[in-house]
């Protein structure tokens, strides 16, 4: 189940940003810096169309899981940056299925990039559609391959997944480690 307070948090933190961006127009305008206005407004309107393609996918349980994710992502300093080029409105698996899954996936790449020793802090996120699947990738460079595989081996994640004909798959080299989750469609 979505975590409550998580979101809360969420709405939380995104009310707060838009009051500070509110304030940094002001300031701006009072300065007769129209030109830096429209730039600001131009970037943060970058950053809130990049926030839609979250909001934009149909499972509120994967929706909430995203939100929640890159306002952790925030908090531990780490870069989410996240490639969605679906709304998985085909998507055959219940979303609390697919939402369970991911956030487990999630939060154990946050465990191993929130340490401050770590230097590469990038999570890397794309879901895309195929003729049969959608399939979620989750990359993590800077990760040591041992973490990764110890991380897979206590989520088992296959096994749950298999009741839903579906599967998770682990990929690693020296430079990245990549969990992909792969769902059917309807």
């Amino acid at each position: 189940m979505v975590e409550v307070n998580g979101l809360l948090e969420v709405f939380q933190v995104q009310r707060h940003d838009f009051l500070n961006h509110l304030q940094v127009i002001s300031g701006l305008l009072q300065l007769n810096k129209g030109e830096r206005v429209r730039d600001y407004i131009q970037q943060v309107s970058k950053e809130y169309e990049m926030l839609s393609r979250i909001t934009r996918i149909k499972s509120p349980e994967i929706k909430a899981v995203l939100l929640i994710a890159n306002n952790e992502a925030t908090k531990y300093q780490v870069q989410f940056q996240y490639d969605i080029q679906t709304t998985m409105e085909s998507l055959a698996v219940p979303g609390e299925v697919v939402s369970s899954s991911l956030n487990q996936c999630i939060k154990h790449a946050l465990k191993f990039l929130a340490p401050p020793e770590v230097s590469d802090r990038r999570l890397k996120l794309s879901i895309n559609e195929g003729e049969k699947k959608i399939t979620i990738k989750l990359g993590f460079p800077g990760v040591p391959a041992e973490v990764v595989k110890d991380a897979e081996e206590r989520m088992a994640l296959s096994e749950a997944l298999a009741a839903y004909n579906s599967s998770s798959q682990l990929a690693v080299t020296e430079k990245e480690a990549e969990i992909y989750l792969i769902f059917p469609k309807n």
